[in-house]
């Protein structure tokens, strides 16, 4: 028999609504630390044809500088897609035994749209790891657009 060879996948992507306000605290080391739940569903038909909705209720972890920006903006509510990792953790309370299943985010969108002076646009996506601070977009006006799709030779 031969051996299997299984890849070190650990990757999730989701969508959501936070359940609750999100919770910022530090870790004694100083690290900011934001926890939270998103419920995601999805739609199906029964085995007698029926459409059913089953909701999941999924922990959500982030750290540091992302963390803090999040916090600022997201809220009950809040639609967000979530980039991470699943991370099982355990403890004990008072003799028992817990655990549970999260995932550790290193990208998070916020998918609600913010009014800023009148304008409407879409939230930035904040990433982890990847970046230090807020990523800056650069956008390009349509003359330029148009110039570049005359470059292409199709």
């Amino acid at each position: 028999m031969s051996e299997i060879r299984l890849p070190s996948i650990n990757q999730i992507l989701i969508s959501g609504r936070l359940t609750a306000d999100p919770n910022l605290n530090y870790t004694p080391d100083g690290v900011p630390v934001l926890k939270f739940r998103i419920a995601s569903g999805r739609v199906y038909k029964d085995q007698s044809g029926n459409w059913k909705e089953a909701v999941s209720f999924i922990p959500v972890v982030v750290w540091r500088e992302q963390a803090e920006r999040l916090a600022e903006t997201l809220h009950k509510g809040s639609a967000v897609f979530v980039e991470g990792r699943l991370q099982s953790r355990s403890w004990e309370v008072e003799g028992q035994r817990r655990s549970i299943v999260e995932i550790t985010a290193w990208r998070i969108q916020n998918l609600e749209k913010v009014v800023v002076e009148g304008k409407e646009t879409e939230e930035k996506e904040t990433e982890g790891k990847e970046t230090e601070g807020e990523k800056e977009v650069e956008e390009i006006s349509e003359p330029e657009k148009e110039q570049q799709n005359d470059d292409l030779p199709f």
